[in-house]
This record gives C-alpha cells, structure tokens and sequence, in this order.
C-alpha cells in the first residue's frame, strides 16, 4: 500500500469546526445543504438586506477536510469583509471516489441557491487547492442545472488538471488516482480546464510562483482571457501551494488584502476594509 493511500485512512476526512479560541462558538453552525454537512460561521450575515456569504471548498488533494490553517484564513477573510462564511464538507476518497465531490459540492451549492440561504448577487464561490478546481468546475455546471451564478469566483493556487503525465510530485499522482478511480480524467468534472469558460463570473485568482501546479493556473488565465471573463490575479513569487491559507507574513498577508478587495468589490459592501 502506498504511504498516500495508507495516510488517506489517518488523515481528518470528516466535517470539521473552526477552533474554539478562533471563532465565537455562538457564531458557528453545522446546517445540511441537500443533505451535504456545512459549517457555518455568522450566518445570520448571509441572508436579509445587505446580506453577503463566501461558499468555500477546501483544499486537501481530494483527500482531507478543512484544516485550521484553511478556517483561520476563512475567518479571517470573513471578519474582514464583513460577510458570513460557510464551509462545505464534500466526501472523499479511499471511501467516496469521483464524482462525490463534485456531486456534493454542486448540490450543496444549488440547493443554498434555490432556496434563497445565499442572495443572488451577494455571494461568493471560494476554493483553494483541489477545491479551487471543484469551484471552477461547479461555476461551469451551474448554468446547466439552473443555479444562480455567484458574484466572484475566488479562486486560489487551483488544482485543476488530473492528468497523469502532468503531474509533478508522486504524492499528486497518488492521490489523483485515488479520486478518479478510474474515471475518465478529461471529464470537464474532473478537469475543468476542459469546461466551458464563457459566462463565467468574475474570478479572482491567487497564483504561487513556486506552487507545483502554477500551470494549472497559467493555463486557466489563458482560457478566461480568451472567454473574455474578467480576471484579477494576485501573484507572488515567493508564494507556494495555498500560500494565502499556509504562510504566514508578508506576502500571505498580501494576497489576503487582495482577496477582501475582491470580495468587497464584487458583493457592492462599501465600506472601508477592517484593519487585520
């Protein structure tokens, strides 16, 4: 057995919380989204005149569920942008394959839609890592099952491309096989690179200059342009994989302020950024 495969039976799969010491335990929230766990943080933000949510989809290569550092940073972000938080818990692999992920991540998504939990216009669809791929690829489906689009599709160091001959690291391939399980990984659902970008919402994209899949982003900034999608990117060269959810400092901190900008921007909330 693999150390990755082995790992994946250890590692926090399960629906997490933010730490008790980081977010007002009053403030948090465990609801179900078509029958999909999500952990909400002051989602009494989200709904009613001048509402405004962030929907995220963590990180973890498809095979973890969120980790402090990824809640610290939603909070953070939240806090700052003065809006409500809700992190989605999609099922994962050895257990859950393609496309539970997917399927998850995109009926929790329609169902707040539809049911008016997210106003139209005044929410956000976040994701980093192999998140930020589910967060492409569920932008991608929405408009075919009728969901309303999100105002900012936030976007940071994505994994979007599962292709075997891609892939850099062994650990990547691993667990790439692990969640394909087989399936074909030119499904614009496990590689949205291969999806339709025009319509898409605005996107704002974190891009690490030594992330290992930098391309992935370079890639996706080609086919947004070429869709004529409006793109912000924030790029840092000493940035790595999530480096805004996973360093600390200076260039961490900088892409976070840009990220708030965006958020801010796109859900029309004027008021001056809360100082960090």
């Amino acid at each position: 057995m693999s150390i990755v495969r082995a790992l994946s039976h250890l590692w926090a799969q399960g629906p997490s919380k933010p730490a008790r010491d980081l977010v007002d335990r009053r403030l948090v929230e465990r609801r179900r989204h078509h029958h999909v766990p999500t952990t909400w943080i002051d989602p009494d933000r989200a709904g009613g005149a001048g509402g405004a949510a962030i929907v995220h989809l963590h990180g973890g290569a498809f095979l973890r569920g969120a980790d402090q550092k990824t809640w610290e940073w939603l909070e953070d972000v939240r806090r700052r942008s003065d809006v409500a938080a809700a992190m989605v818990h999609y099922r994962v692999p050895p257990r859950h394959p393609f496309p539970h992920a997917f399927d998850d991540a995109l009926q929790a998504v329609l169902s707040l839609t539809r049911k008016a939990e997210v106003r139209p216009g005044h929410w956000v669809l976040s994701g980093d890592g192999a998140g930020g791929g589910l967060a492409l690829a569920v932008a991608q489906a929405l408009r075919e099952h009728g969901g309303a689009q999100p105002a900012l599709l936030m976007l940071t160091t994505p994994w979007l491309d599962l292709t075997e001959e891609r892939l850099l690291r062994p650990e990547l391939r691993e667990a790439a096989e692990l969640y394909a399980d087989g399936a074909d990984r030119d499904d614009p659902r496990l590689n949205p690179l291969r999806g339709p970008m025009e319509g898409l919402p605005p996107v704002h994209l974190s891009v690490g200059g030594s992330d290992p899949l930098l391309a992935d982003s370079r890639r996706l900034s080609e086919k947004l342009r070429a869709a004529g999608v409006e793109l912000e990117i924030h790029e840092a060269v000493e940035g790595g994989h999530s480096y805004p959810l996973q360093q600390v400092g200076p260039v961490a901190q900088a892409a976070r302020r840009s990220q708030i900008s965006a958020v801010r921007r796109a859900l029309d909330l004027e008021r001056a950024i809360p100082r960090a």
